[in-house]
C-alpha cells in the first residue's frame, strides 16, 4: 500500500520519540481532493488512531489513513529530502492513466 523509504521511516522514528507518541498513535498520511489524479497529500503525527482508521506499518512506523484517503493512497511513497537549502518528507503516488481509484472521469 504505502512504501516509506529508509530513511523517512528513521527520520519519522526521530519525530514519533521526540513526541512522545503513545502506541495508539502514529504517522497520519490522507488524501486532499476530489479526484484522486489530483490529490495533494500530507502527514502529520497523531496521538491516538480514529476508531475507523486503516493501520498498518511500514519499516516499523504504525501508519494511520482515514477510510476516505485510503483508496486514494494506493502506491504512495513517502521519501526525506535534505540538500544545502532545504530538508523534508515527500509524499508522491506513480501515475496510472488507465486507472481512477475515485470513480470519476479524472483526465492526468
Amino acid at each position: 500500500m504505502i512504501q516509506l523509504s529508509e530513511t523517512a521511516a528513521e527520520k519519522i522514528k526521530v519525530l514519533i520519540a521526540q513526541q512522545s507518541l503513545s502506541d495508539e498513535g502514529g504517522l497520519r498520511i490522507y488524501a486532499n481532493s476530489g479526484c484522486c489524479s489530483n490529490s495533494s497529500y500530507g502527514m502529520a503525527l497523531e496521538q491516538k488512531q480514529h476508531p475507523e482508521d486503516n493501520v498498518f506499518f511500514s519499516r516499523g512506523v504504525r501508519v494511520l489513513i482515514d477510510p476516505t484517503s485510503f483508496g486514494q493512497l494506493e502506491g504512495v511513497s513517502v521519501e526525506y529530502y535534505q540538500d544545502e537549502n532545504n530538508q523534508g518528507f515527500t509524499i508522491a503516488k506513480p501515475h496510472d492513466h488507465n486507472h481512477c481509484e475515485c470513480g470519476g472521469s479524472c483526465n492526468s
